[in-house]
Order: C-alpha cells, then structure tokens, then sequence
C-alpha cells in the first residue's frame, strides 16, 4: 500500500517549519547545528487566544511532586528547568531568567534544591541559578574534554 503515511501532513508540516527555522540560522549555527555542538529544542509556547497567565499545559489536580507545579504567577518550573537544561550560555541564562519575579525564582531554586537564597537580591539569584544550572554543566563538560 503506498500513499502518505498516518500523520504524513503533520510531519511535513512540522519539517516545513524546522527548514524555515534552519534558514533563519546563521551558517556558524547550522555548522554547530551539523557538528553536534548545538541542538534544537522544542520549548513550548502559549498558543494564540489563551490567556498568558494560564499555563499552556493544564495540570492535573492531583500531583505526586508539588515542586511540579506553576507559581502563582503562573511560571511552570519544570518547564522551565528543562529550558535552562538545553542553554548553552550562563548569557542566555541570565536573560532568561531576569524578567523573573524574585518570588518565581526563588521557587526555582527551591526546585532545584538551592539553599540559602532567601536573603539574596534579584541578581544575585539569577547568578546563582545560572551557575547552579548553566554553569555547572559547561564546567562538567569542560573537565570531561581535558
């Protein structure tokens, strides 16, 4: 049987995208891209029409882990987490988290473990999970390429 597969539209749909994304790119991030020393990322967005302080992903009511969910201000910080996982630049870090409250990133770093950060000013904090994050993966793999 030959024909387009099940899901043959989405596919090209989604591949149409990645090559307008790609072409966007500069050549030295296609090369990063094609050397494995980048990667693409899928980081979810709120869709059009849904109010911004609703997460895009509704939870369910109930939750094994409370550090799973969204902040008041409604940040997913396990979202957010992975989006710090796939940076590759404590810059891109500390742009990303800067427009944060202090109260969501506190609760970040109360996700990812980090004591003593409840007397820290709003820079100081953003250092600190970049470093913690960011920061600390880029020295891992700096002492695994010596």
């Amino acid at each position: 049987m030959t024909g387009t597969p099940p899901g043959g539209d989405l596919a090209a749909g989604v591949l149409a995208r990645v090559g307008e994304l790609l072409s966007g790119l500069s050549a030295a991030d296609v090369a990063a891209l094609a050397q494995g020393r980048a990667r693409l990322v899928v980081v979810p967005v709120t869709p059009a029409g849904e109010p911004a302080d609703r997460p895009a992903n509704p939870l369910p009511a109930t939750l094994p882990d409370a550090s799973v969910r969204p902040t008041p201000s409604g940040v997913d910080l396990e979202a957010a987490s992975a989006t710090l996982d796939t940076m590759a630049h404590r810059r891109d870090g500390a742009d990303y988290l800067t427009p944060w409250s202090t109260r969501d990133l506190r609760a970040l770093a109360a996700r990812l473990g980090l004591r003593g950060v409840g007397g820290l000013r709003k820079a100081e904090l953003v250092e600190r999970l970049v470093d913690r994050t960011i920061g600390f993966r880029v020295a891992s793999a700096a002492v695994r390429a010596r």
